[in-house]
């Protein structure tokens, strides 16, 4: 049962709250101490934290997923295990595209452009990293405070696609309602599923409903592969005829005839947005470009006709497994039993932001801070993380940057702020250098010297009058060490080396005096 993880420390997590329950985890609201923050807590269920194969690949897909650092994917904050507990961190965020149309039905244009911009810019991330998702959904998509859209459970569906490979069991990975024809007929994937799936999804924003549905996965599948999808300006003619185009295209039967690359679908939503419907193929707009690590391979067409056939062959023999991801599928109310939360991996909401239906998509602010790898971050007296940081969610003004490592409480290096102001767009780039401290014990044996201690190609730190052994905090780094007294010869001492923590004490200093 879920509640049996309540109240426990995993790591140095503290878990709170149930907050949703699916096929293989359950979701936990949590603190995280270090940081001061809310977080998300997935905890594999017992039988698959007991299955070796299925907790290595999961552990190693949440690695990979954590390294892809970018403000439109949720970031993983931590992988581990505590006794019989397998369980990953991340951020957490309340408030998801399910819950938006719930309450408005469909999506404005304007609002979806904006989400659809966020999430192509997260896959043509990931897929120059070699990632695919493999389960786009309106599930998977959440907002940060700022209405930014974020994607979550990158490596998820890919864990649970390899653990199938590995042990042999027959299963399709993903949810049947938004995977691709290919997804459906259990072929190699490449980036363009996922924008078969991101088109799905957008096409449900647009009219409020999906193109595929059924009473059976197999009868969704079949649709996918057959059934030509209704134009969603059909259902909804307040749509726009360019982004009617754009979902057709996300969702063509043949991934030659999609957009061949999420960069590509993102510069038409921004074409579109921007008032630019050039739909001669011309790139209008330059985006920036990343190297890849990991070129993906397109997947050859496959004729559609034979399509009925293979599903039939296989579909007895296929069992789906549903990977949900890390969203609210409904408030819970205080009678609401916890089983009526099995259908996803996701975290529940309150109150969603406020953003104006007339909203349009414009240049947003991007603030890099460059940072010690040990160090503790705070923007406006939040804590964001440690280590380099980058955001384009912050909003222009005025802002405080703070960053720290822990040292001695007199060290005057220890923290480090600075107070910025961010234009409404362009690039903010804050460097910090926090240093800890350590602690020089000078052994002076001339009492009534003079002292200065002054760091190598920097400031004079310390100075004064030597009475026996004097003992100082300094931040870490080299120092030159200088005593004098009157009518005796000075004493230089250049390897003084500071290490964090530390104590370096001279050899006893006495002074040649005439």
């Amino acid at each position: 049962m879920p509640d049996r993880h309540l109240g426990r420390t995993l790591g140095r997590f503290r878990i709170d709250s149930v907050v949703g329950s699916g096929g293989f985890a359950w979701v936990y609201k949590g603190y995280d101490p270090e940081l001061d923050i809310p977080i998300a807590v997935k905890v594999l269920k017992p039988h698959f934290a007991g299955d070796e194969t299925f907790e290595s690949r999961f552990r190693r897909e949440a690695s990979v997923a954590a390294k892809l650092r970018h403000p439109n994917i949720v970031r993983i904050l931590a992988v581990g295990r505590e006794a019989e507990a397998v369980y990953f961190v991340m951020d957490y965020l309340p408030h998801g595209l399910v819950d938006r149309l719930r309450v408005m039905g469909t999506i404005p244009e304007a609002l979806l452009l904006r989400t659809g911009i966020d999430v192509a810019n997260a896959l043509a991330f990931a897929h120059r990293e070699g990632v695919i998702h493999r389960d786009i959904k309106a599930d998977n998509i959440l907002f940060d405070g700022h209405g930014n859209a974020i994607v979550a459970d990158f490596g998820i569906a890919r864990a649970v696609s390899g653990y199938v490979k590995q042990t042999g069991t027959n299963m399709v990975v993903g949810t049947p309602q938004y995977f691709s024809p290919e997804q459906a007929r259990g072929l190699h994937l490449d980036g363009r599923a996922d924008l078969y799936s991101l088109g799905i999804t957008l096409f449900r924003c647009a009219t409020g409903t999906l193109p595929y549905d059924g009473d059976d996965w197999y009868e969704i599948a079949r649709q996918h592969v057959e059934d030509e999808p209704p134009s969603p300006r059909s259902l909804n003619p307040a749509i726009s005829a360019e982004m009617d185009r754009i979902i057709l295209k996300c969702i063509a039967k043949e991934p030659d005839h999609r957009f061949a690359t999420a960069e590509a679908l993102q510069e038409a939503l921004f074409r579109l947005s921007s008032g630019q419907t050039d739909t001669t193929g011309e790139r209008t707009l330059e985006m920036p470009r990343v190297a890849s690590r990991a070129p993906l391979r397109a997947v050859q067409p496959v004729a559609v006709r034979s399509a009925r056939r293979r599903i039939a062959a296989i579909g007895a023999s296929i069992v789906f497994l549903a990977v949900s991801a890390l969203a609210l599928m409904s408030s819970r109310s205080g009678k609401e039993a916890p089983a009526a939360k099995e259908n996803a991996d996701s975290v529940p909401t309150a109150v969603l932001p406020a953003i104006s239906p007339e909203s349009t998509v414009a240049p947003r602010p991007i603030l890099r801070v460059n940072i010690p790898a040990e160090a503790m971050l705070a923007i406006d007296g939040k804590n964001v993380g440690r280590g380099q940081w980058e955001s384009d969610t912050m909003p222009a003004g005025s802002h405080v940057i703070s960053a720290w490592v822990a040292s001695n409480p007199q060290c005057p290096t220890s923290r480090e702020s600075r107070s910025i102001a961010m234009a409404s767009s362009g690039l903010t780039t804050v460097t910090l250098k926090p240093r800890a401290c350590g602690h020089l014990v000078i052994d002076g044996k001339h009492d009534g010297a003079n002292y200065t201690v002054t760091e190598r190609g920097g400031p004079t730190r310390k100075s004064g009058t030597v009475d026996g052994q004097i003992r100082l905090v300094l931040p870490v780094g080299r120092y030159d060490l200088r005593m004098s007294a009157p009518a005796c010869a000075d004493y230089e001492n250049a390897s003084i080396r500071i290490e964090a923590g530390k104590t370096m004490t001279t050899t006893p200093i006495l002074l040649i005096c005439g």
